[in-house]
């Protein structure tokens, strides 16, 4: 009984949080429904910055009272709405159509991250209002969205934002991948067919809104190789010439479009179980795993890891504790999925060739237990600590 008035009262303080911000975020009138009105609760800096995004002739220099009017005559047309309505994610897209479904959706659970774009986009907006939160799609754009609805717009949508999570998977997966292996990759998952004339201009559209991809030369890439501009790109396609690449189920590998998302493996319930050991917080141990991943996807060297562990406070009581790990993160480090074997883990290409097997580079490692040069080295080689780690 105590249990279930645990679970309640957890449910209750998390709704009353989410209510919360959604207030904050909220006109604090009652609920407005032409297009005019919504967009008139809106500051200036916010009306010229949607005015600039609309590309509304004279944005920066017409006052509020003109400002508004354009805004909602360039809003309301088909083919900018359209566009609009492209722009959106898959959880924004869904909650626009719930909204516009009828004159007012009202509904405390809901996420912000289901309205807020919309909302600066003049799409929509929130209300809290005798206690009870109102979403509005406006009646003029939701006018329009009928009209639209009946052509093909929703087959189109629902094309662009497949083809926007196989951008994603594709990069999250593999880092860089050609657009010709890119097309030939979606075709092979897909009825519905596509080209590089067809794909590129669709997807670039979305590198406009930091998707987390652009292009460059012929491939599509992670937008972090932006940093060193594009050097990496080179070095990671020399690195893993020659490297099939990984094709897992459509399933599978739609999994990816969703950035945070790895591959949990048995080897990382393993380490997560002995650091439930050695750590009582079950939060800090998740975190530490998601470090633990990244760090090995970026084949970080091993003294990060003991840093990592170190930072949080871990402390092992003898050698064979402190091997027993280090043989953990080389198990994981060998089962994860790396951009340099084109999506495969190490352990993947050592079945096809026992030469690509790349373990953990041997470095200096720091122990919360001091190490004598002399003593057997706790990685479990079976040589002397300063002819393994300790070089």
């Amino acid at each position: 009984m105590s249990k279930q008035a645990n679970r309640d009262d957890l449910e209750k303080a998390f709704l009353d949080a989410l209510k919360e911000i959604n207030i904050e975020n909220a006109a604090q009138t009652e609920p407005f429904y032409s297009l005019t009105e919504i967009l008139a609760l809106k500051n200036m800096t916010e009306l010229r910055q949607l005015g600039k995004v609309l590309q509304v002739k004279y944005y920066g220099k017409l006052p509020k009272a003109e400002l508004i009017p354009a805004i909602a005559e360039t809003l309301k047309k088909s083919d900018t709405l359209r566009n609009c309505l492209y722009t959106l994610n898959e959880i924004e897209w869904e909650f626009f159509q719930k909204a516009a479904a009828k004159k007012h959706l009202q509904t405390d659970k809901v996420y912000i991250d289901s309205y807020h774009i919309p909302q600066k986009m003049g799409l929509l907006q929130c209300f809290y209002h005798k206690d009870k939160l109102w979403f509005v799609v406006p009646k003029e754009l939701r006018a329009a969205f009928r009209i639209i609805s009946e052509t093909d717009f929703l087959e189109d949508k629902r094309f662009r934002d497949l083809l926007n999570r196989f951008a994603i998977a594709a990069v999250s997966l593999y880092g860089v991948i050609s657009q010709d292996d890119f097309v030939e990759l979606f075709n092979s998952h897909n009825e519905r067919q596509t080209n590089i004339d067809e794909m590129f201009p669709l997807l670039l559209n979305n590198v406009y809104n930091d998707i987390g991809y652009c292009f460059w030369d012929e491939y599509i890439v992670d937008d972090s190789f932006e940093q060193d501009e594009f050097a990496g790109v080179k070095r990671l396609l020399s690195e893993r010439s020659g490297k099939p690449r990984y094709n897992p189920k459509r399933e599978d590998f739609l999994k990816y479009s969703d950035w945070e998302y790895y591959e949990v493996t048995p080897q990382l319930i393993t380490i997560k179980q002995h650091l439930s050991k050695l750590i009582d917080d079950l939060d800090v141990v998740e975190e530490i795993l998601d470090e633990i991943h990244d760090l090995s996807a970026a084949e970080a060297r091993t003294q990060n890891f003991f840093d990592l562990l170190d930072s949080a406070g871990v402390v092992f009581d003898n050698m064979e504790q402190a091997g027993a790990m280090m043989q953990l993160i080389v198990d994981v480090r060998n089962n994860t999925r790396l951009w340099t074997n084109y999506g495969h883990t190490p352990n993947e290409l050592s079945s096809r060739k026992k030469s690509n097997l790349r373990l953990l580079p041997s470095v200096q490692t720091k122990y919360n237990q001091k190490v004598g040069r002399n003593d057997p080295c706790p990685c479990g080689s079976g040589r002397k600590y300063k002819k393994c780690c300790g070089r």
